[in-house]
């Protein structure tokens, strides 16, 4: 199998700390949505947008660096570091809930 090479890791990590940094952007937008989009839970909903952006993001630059889709193997590796983030995606989500807009 193989290994995703640490050009390709450094700047997905990167790309997924810069999007977990803009969620306290989404949270003030996506409520604007909420009609148009027909969610009820807030959370997932954000969540769901999050770890989407940061997949596409993720296979998007792998094919532009690689100049190839991934392979079903890479696109797993990659799917792992992005796991490996659920935890402070969703501590991110959850932050300053009681905070005014």
């Amino acid at each position: 199998m193989m290994s995703l090479n640490t050009q390709f890791t450094q700047y997905l990590e990167d790309t997924i700390i810069g999007i977990i940094e803009g969620v306290p952007i989404l949270k003030r937008e996506y409520p604007k949505f909420k009609n148009e989009w027909q969610y009820e839970n807030e959370f997932d909903f954000l969540y769901g947008c999050v770890v989407g952006q940061i997949l596409g993001t993720g296979l998007t630059a792998f094919k532009m660096i690689y100049e190839r889709d991934a392979s079903p193997e890479e696109i797993l590796q990659i799917g792992e570091m992005i796991e490996s983030y659920f935890p402070i995606i969703r501590e991110k989500i959850k932050e300053d809930k009681s905070s005014p807009s």
